[in-house]
């Protein structure tokens, strides 16, 4: 034991005379004490919330800073989308597939770790992507690979801004890549993320730089997550409705389609739950809009409408009602 203390005491003199290293005590086992549990000092870097400016000396206060950078760029690595376009950096190099019909995975599974992580944004965003912020918004959730909303864009003679949502990495950059060759630059924009975790965050950036209201939000065939088991991975979730509720002006729309009847009832019925914030433009439930309103069909869409099947579809308007976090229902 008197060769143990001497090495914690000789750690903790050498603590006090780096002032670049913050010490923390945590448990840790030692290899030469097989069960016994002593509190070694490691050096590891502090949280600054635990600190206050006058308790901490300057050079520990900028470590702090430097440090709370670090952590943030770790955040931004570790996150799975890069939005490369923001900054004006080229895209990641892909390797070239055979077979380009696999080239992009159906599904995910939202709730994976890694999807959990908040999006690479710029923080310039949105005044570096729209000419003009200050114009209507339409976010459509799950953009897939973007088509919609630059055929919409390319096509609308509404002054608006587009911007579009989608949890999967590779289409979500497949998406990015194309707005320039359309001609796109400065009134749309994809960004890679899990709605359900930046929605909110999202939303403030773009309001808080001045950024028009948000006129219309699209949710179109999103995955229909059959089983169960799997229902919490859809992406209509009571914290995604309230976010809406919260960021969307009276009069502003939500619409909803999907080619499978129950999806659609689901994202209908949790809407419906919020009746005081959106009001169902179709009163009975058992009825769809057979026209899409938009004019701009998706890609399943048209494969769905060229089968013949059904597409069920409604719309929902915001309420005069402010709204109130925490409000009861």
């Amino acid at each position: 034991m008197g060769s143990l203390n001497y090495w914690i005491s000789a750690l903790m003199i050498l603590a006090l005379l780096c002032p670049r290293i913050t010490v923390a005590f945590r448990p840790a086992v030692l290899p030469s004490l097989k069960n016994t549990r002593v509190f070694v000092p490691i050096p590891v870097p502090i949280a600054k919330h635990l600190f206050s400016s006058s308790t901490t000396s300057s050079g520990v206060s900028e470590d702090l800073n430097a440090n709370e950078n670090t952590f943030e760029n770790e955040s931004m690595q570790n996150s799975p989308w890069s939005n490369f376009h923001h900054n004006g950096t080229p895209p990641p190099k892909k390797k070239k597939k055979r077979n380009n019909n696999s080239r992009f995975r159906q599904h995910v599974n939202p709730l994976a770790r890694k999807f959990q992580q908040p999006t690479a944004l710029s923080q310039d965003w949105p005044k570096n992507v729209y000419d003009d912020i200050s114009l209507p918004l339409h976010m459509d959730i799950g953009c897939g690979k973007g088509g919609f909303l630059r055929d919409l864009a390319g096509n609308s003679t509404e002054s608006k801004n587009y911007l579009g949502l989608e949890i999967r990495p590779s289409v979500v950059e497949f998406a990015q890549e194309r707005i320039a060759k359309r001609g796109l630059t400065g009134k749309l924009d994809y960004i890679g993320c899990n709605a359900n975790v930046d929605l909110e965050r999202l939303l403030t950036h773009y309001t808080e730089a001045g950024g028009g209201p948000v006129d219309i939000v699209s949710i179109q065939f999103p995955d229909p997550h059959f089983k169960t088991s799997h229902a919490k991975r859809r992406v209509v979730t009571a914290e995604l409705i309230e976010t809406l509720a919260k960021f969307m002006p009276e009069s502003s729309r939500i619409f909803l389609q999907s080619d499978i009847q129950s999806v659609l009832d689901d994202m209908r019925s949790r809407f419906r739950e919020y009746s005081k914030y959106f009001k169902d433009e179709i009163e009975d439930v058992e009825e769809y809009m057979e026209i899409n309103p938009l004019g701009i069909a998706t890609e399943r869409e048209v494969s769905v409408i060229d089968k013949d099947l059904p597409v069920f579809r409604t719309v929902l308007r915001r309420t005069a009602l402010e709204f109130e976090e925490g409000a009861e229902l």
